[in-house]
Parts: C-alpha cells; sequence; structure tokens
C-alpha cells in the first residue's frame, strides 16, 4: 500500500488502533502509511473496527472493476501461519457497490446501514442471522427441507441462541462447529433433539466463520468475520 501510494495511487487504508497485541505496530504502520501519501482513518468513535476487508478499484478497458477480498483472520504474517481463516476474493458487482458503501461508512463519509449482500454490525449483522435461522425455522415446517450448518468461535448471544432453539425444537437440523463456548444443551427432548455440538480442536487455531442455510438449490452461504452479538463492533458477513 506504501508502494501503490508513493506511485500516485489513491490509497485509503483503515487502522484498528485498539487491535490486541498490535497497538503499537499499528501506530507505526499509520505514520509510515501517512508519510507515504495514504489518506488513514481510525474507525467509528465507540465501536471497535472487526472487519477484515480490501478493496481494489481498477480502470479495465472503458471502465472500472472492483476487486473485493473479505477475509475471517487480520492481514498478518504471524497469525497466518497458526490461525485456519478464510479468504473470499470476486469481483461481484454488488459486493463491490457494497464494501465501497461500507467504507464510505468506516471513514466518515456516509451513515449507510442498508446493503445489498452484506450484513454488517451493529445495525443488521445479528438480525440478519436471526431472520435467516427464523427463514429455515418456517421452511421446514411448510416443507420439512431446513437445514442450518454454522462454523464459528462462539455462540453465547441470547437471542441468536433462542432462535436456533427454535429452529431445532421445529425439527431442522442444527450443526454447530464451535471452538469455544456454545450455550446450549443439545439433544433435550422437545426443544434441541436435532442440535449437534461439536469442538475441532487441533494443530491450528480454528478461526473461520462459515454459515450455511438451506439445502440443494436452496443452499445459501455466509462468510466472514460474523459476531452475532455485534453490538459494539462494526463486523461484515458476506452473502454470495
Amino acid at each position: 500500500m506504501i508502494e501503490a501510494a508513493e506511485a500516485g495511487k489513491q490509497v485509503v487504508v483503515l487502522v484498528e488502533l485498539k487491535a490486541r497485541f498490535d497497538e503499537a505496530a499499528n501506530i507505526i504502520w499509520a505514520r509510515a502509511l501517512e508519510r507515504a501519501g495514504a489518506h488513514v482513518a481510525y474507525g467509528i468513535v465507540g465501536l471497535k473496527t472487526h472487519s477484515k476487508v480490501a478493496l481494489v478499484v481498477r480502470r479495465e478497458g472503458r471502465g472500472l472493476r472492483r476487486y473485493v477480498h473479505i477475509g475471517t483472520g487480520n492481514y498478518n504474517q504471524k497469525t497466518a501461519r497458526g490461525y485456519v481463516d478464510l479468504g473470499l476474493l470476486t469481483t461481484d458487482s454488488e459486493l463491490g457497490a457494497d464494501v465501497t458503501d461500507l467504507f464510505n461508512v468506516l471513514t466518515g463519509h456516509s451513515r449507510q446501514t442498508r446493503y445489498r449482500k452484506l450484513l454488517v454490525a451493529p445495525a443488521a449483522l445479528r438480525s440478519g442471522l436471526i431472520d435467516l435461522i427464523d427463514g429455515e425455522r418456517q421452511r421446514h415446517l411448510e416443507f420439512g427441507d431446513g437445514r442450518i450448518v454454522i462454523k464459528c468461535n462462539a455462540i453465547v448471544d441470547p437471542a441468536s441462541v433462542v432462535a436456533l432453539y427454535q429452529a431445532s425444537s421445529a425439527g431442522v437440523p442444527v450443526d454447530l462447529i464451535v471452538r469455544a463456548c456454545a450455550r446450549f444443551r443439545p439433544g433435550v427432548p422437545g426443544t434441541s433433539e436435532t442440535l449437534r455440538v461439536r469442538s475441532i480442536v487441533g494443530r491450528f487455531l480454528e478461526h473461520s466463520r462459515i454459515f450455511v442455510f438451506g439445502r440443494d438449490e436452496r443452499e445459501r452461504f455466509l462468510h466472514g468475520l460474523c459476531r452475532p452479538d455485534g453490538a459494539h463492533n462494526s463486523t461484515a458477513a458476506s452473502r454470495p
């Protein structure tokens, strides 16, 4: 990014100064970026910026094309050696427009809360996930083919826990792959008979977040850095 700024490209970087263990390094890099001519922003007052997103806009032919990367981990060479993370690299036009809008919010140029494919906390991530969970519950009651699979760090948000219990009590198969804390009692008759919880503990830290709703041609995936409770975070999940 410094090389791009020095080459005359427009570079905007949002640096999270509250990042755990990385505060000093982030301040150093932020100053280096500013010296190179990059515009450095530090997020929204009162919110921790938790999303990991990159946007490259290029002039190709007669128009502009957006390249978007949405990841579950930091752009950090040390954690990349020990974390299992996912990254979505896409030229999807709607995701490109959404990420452009998101950067406008994070840099203070917009107060937008509605997006095409992104679910962004604190405005819409929790409610969007609960709506998807409830949609599978209603689908299963009507057609019997609901399905939910979630892989994440933890599920401790009361509203999300209740929604998943309700889905299971309606008969939806619910598979939760949770690395840390999950506030559930699976196998309770009439409440969580179809709910299974498991954890993966291995050589690498399981850090990826994947949400699957539906099956076969209805199957929808969400990917990103998701915290359903995100009341004090600016996070994002994408719906490719």
